[in-house]
């Protein structure tokens, strides 16, 4: 019976110790399963529930910040929108800006070069209204043109001198206008001469010119003149307050400090511009017959100012700007006649930097007696145009040759 027993035991204590190695050596290698796999960068059952600490958070955490784009954003008050932006207050928008108070708009055609083309263009091209105040007109082509707006509908108004210097009647081309439908008729009869060339185009752009509209001014090429384009308010209002009033027979009231007007303010205008001048002061003109204006152009080359002059070259055996040219030259004002072309421009630049353009001429009857109609202006452009031109004239001039006789 003991025997048995212990056979068992050596039986059993084996069995038990095998199971006994068994188990210790599954909890071993269960300890070395969990450090391996708990290594950072691998994957756990717990990694899906808590990111590892490195991660960048994506969903319920601080948004990645959105850029914006250029094109489209509002710009902030005080900085300067780039293209396609809304400005905000304090922002001031380069192009289509609307020009400050004060600002002028003018351009300029200079004849014989542009010819019939600028003045056609603008007649055709109205739309609602051609008003036009002139000395002479009797190219065939602007008639047809007035005629022409007229005949659709256009509101065509048209003064011209009954008398004009010389001779002659503007009445056939009256009674044409009228029978075109236009309104047309003489000027007033209180000025000696209606002498002033200006023309307003549907109320918004003034023509303040030089030229009459004849062959010689605008078509056959024998005249000098500039014709100025004016789309500044406030000189386009003053040219239809004085279209108004002579049309009405009534005296005009015009502020305007850029319009220079016979007989109102032009002496004054034209002493205060020659006055104004420092270093140089350049003339194109068809008359030189004021004392007043003469001894202010003297005065400004004896102080040192470079005075420049070109008069046409008389056609007969008398220079009727004689006197004048011998007062202005005695003064160290320098002179010239232009023979290559008529030298009917009526223009003044001072400095390089302020300038004249009208109908003004440089005669006491033009200053006291007639309807003349000019402009002031400071535009750079418009200006260097003007000057390359008298220089190209002062080149082809000559110095008096006439004298007296």
């Amino acid at each position: 019976m003991p025997r048995k027993v212990r056979s068992r035991r050596a039986f059993i204590l084996p069995i038990v110790g095998a199971l006994l190695c068994i188990f210790l050596s599954a909890f071993t290698f269960s300890q070395y399963a969990s450090a391996r796999y708990a290594q950072p960068g691998t994957l756990t059952a717990s990694s899906h529930k808590r990111p590892h600490p490195t991660a960048t958070p994506i969903h319920k955490h601080t948004p990645t910040p959105v850029i914006t784009p250029t094109v489209g954003v509002t710009a902030t008050v005080g900085v300067t929108a780039t293209v396609g932006t809304t400005p905000t207050v304090g922002v001031t928008p380069t192009v289509g800006t609307t020009p400050t108070p004060g600002t002028q708009s003018v351009q300029v055609f200079v004849e014989p070069t542009a010819g019939e083309q600028p003045i056609l263009s603008a007649i055709n091209s109205a739309q609602k209204s051609v008003w036009l105040e002139i000395y002479l007109m009797s190219d065939n082509n602007v008639i047809q043109a007035l005629e022409n707006a007229a005949k659709r509908g256009l509101d065509v108004r048209v003064m011209l001198e009954p008398h004009p210097f010389g001779g002659g009647s503007p009445q056939a081309t009256i009674d044409a206008l009228n029978a075109a439908g236009a309104k047309a008729q003489d000027s007033n009869s209180v000025f000696t001469y209606t002498h002033e060339k200006g023309m307003i185009i549907d109320g918004t752009t003034a023509f303040i010119m030089t030229s009459n509209f004849t062959n010689s001014a605008i078509a056959t090429g024998k005249n000098r003149e500039y014709d100025i384009i004016d789309t500044t308010p406030q000189d386009v209002q003053g040219t239809i307050n004085i279209f108004n009033a002579d049309w009405n027979r009534t005296t005009e009231h015009v502020a305007d400090p850029n319009l220079v007007i016979s007989p109102d303010n032009s002496r004054n205008d034209f002493v205060a511009f020659i006055n104004g001048a420092k270093t140089s002061l350049l003339i194109e003109a068809e008359e030189m017959q004021d004392t007043t204006v003469e001894q202010a152009i003297t005065s400004a080359a004896q102080r040192g100012v470079n005075v420049e002059v070109i008069l046409p070259t008389p056609s007969g055996g008398t220079d009727s700007n004689a006197a004048g040219i011998a007062v202005i030259k005695a003064g160290g004002a320098q002179v010239k006649e232009d023979g290559q072309l008529y030298m009917h421009a009526k223009m003044m630049v001072a400095d390089g930097s302020n300038a004249y353009v009208g109908s003004i001429n440089i005669s006491t009857n033009s200053f006291d007696n007639n309807r003349e109609l000019g402009v002031l202006f400071t535009d750079a452009g418009v200006i260097s145009t003007l000057q390359q031109t008298f220089q190209s004239d002062w080149g082809v001039s000559q110095t008096q040759i006439w004298g007296f006789f």
